[in-house]
């Protein structure tokens, strides 16, 4: 990318198309995704006639991901979300599983999410515990990336925990958490988690006790897509907004905040 926000894109000979769509759909690093969030990772590179219809007929013709498509579900009415103005003013968190026991003993996915830049973190866990959870939030993220305003979970009982409450209180964070018998309350991390089975599925290929070795990577191929809701890669949201709050004290008022994506655009844009 230049400094005006443009893509520097290479033209493809037709010789070579079927192996870039390969890599950037198929490889480990590259998680089986959709076709729209294929093609806008190829389109930060690449570019020939064609290339959004060319990597759909070719994800539709992948039996990996074939096998693995979640059904399609009647519409329902929107509901409201979480305003954000910055990373880490809000974190949403879930525990995904139980999936197969791993040699190392891992049976869970602690899947924690920042509401605003959509950045992942997914840790591999023995259990779910609030002890494992409020262990692994605390020396993995917040040690890393620095204290939220709020930690989102739903109404489980590792986040109930008077554990989790105090950790929150220790940390000055305020935690929400879903109404009862409403996971879609926690959608950011929900959506995550199916995405996130589906792309462990992809990798597994008959190796089911081992689905904890590469989550890494399954993280990282995901936060170098593009969102839809912000319009780019969490890695770059991340990268451009983290420096710009180190006081982590919260200015904005949420009835002038705009929707998470065109604030987040107008944020970067500001930068010099």
């Amino acid at each position: 990318m230049d400094g005006t926000g443009d893509y520097y894109q290479c033209l493809v000979p037709k010789q070579l198309r079927k192996n870039i769509i390969f890599q950037a759909h198929d490889c480990i690093l590259s998680g089986h995704l959709g076709s729209k969030r294929t093609a806008q990772k190829l389109l930060q590179k690449y570019y020939w006639y064609n290339l959004k219809e060319e990597v759909n007929n070719y994800i539709m013709r992948c039996d990996i991901c074939e096998a693995n498509k979640f059904p399609q579900k009647k519409p329902k009415a929107p509901l409201g979300s979480l305003l954000t103005g910055a990373p880490l003013d809000c974190l949403a968190t879930d525990i995904l599983g139980p999936l197969p026991t791993t040699p190392r003993n891992n049976k869970y996915v602690l899947v924690v999410t920042d509401h605003f830049t959509k950045w992942v973190e997914i840790f591999p866990v023995p259990n779910q515990n609030a002890e494992t959870c409020a262990s692994v939030i605390l020396n993995e993220v917040i040690a890393r990336f620095g204290s939220p305003l709020s930690i989102h979970s739903d109404q489980g009982r590792n986040y109930e925990s008077n554990i989790f409450k105090e950790l929150c209180r220790m940390l000055e964070v305020r935690k929400t958490r879903t109404s009862s018998k409403n996971p879609k309350g926690n959608a950011v991390a929900e959506r995550f988690n199916k995405t996130l089975v589906r792309m462990i599925k992809a990798y597994l290929r008959g190796q089911q006790e081992n689905w904890d070795l590469n989550l890494g990577c399954l993280a990282s191929a995901y936060r170098s897509t593009v969102h839809a809701s912000t319009g780019m890669t969490s890695k770059f949201a991340y990268a451009r907004t983290r420096s710009q709050d180190p006081s982590r004290i919260s200015i904005w008022k949420y009835d002038q905040i705009y929707s998470t994506g065109h604030h987040l655009i107008w944020r970067i844009c500001r930068l010099p």
